[in-house]
């Protein structure tokens, strides 16, 4: 990759900004998503429009060269701070919310940066977590991670019978580039997981608390995180145990990192049975990824460092034990070839990504199709990754690709992009109809469509040389098919 592209890392804004609501917030019903978006991390909409990476990423900087340095928590609250400052909203426009009438600008800049950076509790508090039993800590020789206001805590199941590919809706983790691959991996195979999934107990004895040995692999060639975190052990697979308590906010219980379709849409453990709430395993294998990358020996990883921003092609290769992984620009591919690529998506795994890049003379963020506002007005986030799902020939005669935003939902302006498909859709054209596991039709069956982009999963339709036009890389397995049963790959 050009060094000139920023890391991928895009968690979902609107799931941060909740956090900081510390409420459910129906975004359909905002006359502009974006400003009250903005609103709530207390900037203007411009502000947020030309640089929501400092409010996102707040522990990364770009250098002139466009490369990510990591910074300290005391430079990233005085950067944050700094940020807040220069681009508050106007007094008029703070006093008109209910949930800013008792703040002044300062303590809701207070509010925004301790949610932002996630301090950590003092060791103090930490001590009383422990002794407490609410975080059990046994041969470990790590810190564990635990910002204020979150605890851990064990919450639904793993999955019933099976995972599937909408469980993923990702959250205030920037690790897309994962859970798109994750997502492509279980739409590819839905049994992948159970198979590659062993289920232990703490001491041999089954409790109320199952843990999972969950296996990584680190490729041999790259600049992968996990090839710094195990530089030693390259071209190895190695098993990371963790358990089912997942990081939560102590007054919500709404899961910090990726929760499932149910949680997204405003249910929670306080107001659900835990057997009505979504299937936790995409939590517990995020949790998992960022205890690999981590090197951590605590079932508690820091889930604010190494996890943040990464690869799509790396992440396919650690979780298909595979260096089978091929990385191509969309703009050296034909359409045919693209859609040959699509075709392959229901056994080859497959994300795409949009890279960032920053413009240090005009302090703005753009990817190669326009400005961070231009591709928002289209409903895409840049500095994304996306799965890349399928191709389908539409009604209207037109080649398109299916692609999923791990966010689990989509920017309500996806509804005004003429180039994404909008009519009523469920069927899935290009599917192998020997799979014996899934039938061809309910696919997408959880799917309503785009334009509904807080029902559609993420997922949406858009034309194929628009698609090849404003994306930049796709990654896709290249190995043995792992559609019709194939349950394990030899490096």
């Amino acid at each position: 990759m050009d060094k000139e592209k920023i890391s991928i890392g895009c968690p979902d804004p609107f799931s941060v900004a909740e956090l900081i609501e510390g409420k459910k917030i129906d975004w359909s019903k905002k006359k502009d998503e974006i400003d009250a978006l903005a609103e709530i991390f207390g900037v203007t909409k411009e502000a947020f429009l030309k640089d929501s990476f400092t409010l996102l990423n707040p522990f990364v900087k770009i250098n002139s060269k466009g490369e990510l340095t990591a910074i300290s928590e005391s430079e990233a609250t005085t950067r944050l701070e700094t940020f807040l400052k220069n681009n508050a909203r106007p007094q008029k426009a703070l006093a008109k919310t209910a949930t800013t009438k008792a703040l002044t600008p300062a303590q809701k800049r207070k509010n925004v940066i301790s949610v932002l950076l996630n301090k950590q509790v003092t060791e103090k508090k930490l001590a009383q977590e422990i002794k407490a039993n609410r975080i059990v800590v046994a041969n470990s020789n790590n810190s564990v991670y635990l910002p204020e206001g979150m605890t851990w805590k064990d919450k639904g199941y793993f999955f019933n019978e099976t995972a599937h590919w909408y469980d993923i809706c990702q959250n205030s983790i920037g690790d897309c580039y994962f859970l798109a691959a994750l997502c492509s991996v279980v739409y590819a195979n839905p049994f992948w997981i159970k198979n590659n999934v062993a289920l232990r107990y703490k001491n041999g004895i089954q409790d109320d608390t199952p843990w999972h040995a969950i296996d990584f692999y680190v490729p041999k060639t790259g600049s992968y995180k996990s090839n710094q975190a195990w530089s030693a052990k390259k071209g190895t697979v190695q098993t990371v145990v963790v358990s089912e308590e997942l990081l939560v906010n102590e007054n919500t219980e709404k899961n910090y990192g990726v929760c499932g379709p149910k949680e997204k849409s405003g249910a929670t453990i306080k107001n659900v049975s835990k057997s009505e709430m979504d299937s936790c395993w995409p939590a517990v294998y995020e949790k998992a990824y960022a205890k690999f990358l981590e090197k951590c020996t605590s079932d508690y990883p820091d889930l604010k460092g190494k996890i943040n921003g990464g690869n799509g092609g790396g992440a396919l290769k650690e979780i298909l034990h595979t260096e089978n992984v091929v990385t191509k620009s969309l703009g050296s591919l034909t359409v045919n070839q693209i859609w040959d690529i699509g075709l392959k998506a229901h056994s080859n795994p497959t994300c795409v990504s949009i890279h960032s890049y920053w413009d240090e003379k005009k302090k703005v963020y753009y990817s190669k199709a326009g400005t961070k506002q231009e591709y928002m007005d289209m409903g895409l986030y840049i500095g994304h990754v996306y799965s890349f799902l399928d191709v389908i020939m539409m009604k209207d005669s037109k080649k398109y690709v299916v692609l999923r935003n791990p966010h689990g939902r989509n920017l309500a302006a996806i509804k005004n992009n003429p180039a994404v498909y909008h009519d009523s859709w469920t069927y899935n054209y290009g599917a192998n109809p020997t799979n014996t596991y899934r039938s061809v039709s309910s696919i997408y069956r959880f799917v309503d469509g785009n334009n509904e982009p807080q029902k559609s999963r993420g997922t949406f339709l858009m034309e194929i040389n628009e698609f090849k036009r404003v994306f930049e890389d796709v990654y896709y397995y290249d190995g043995p098919a792992i559609d019709e049963g194939l349950t394990s790959l030899i490096p």
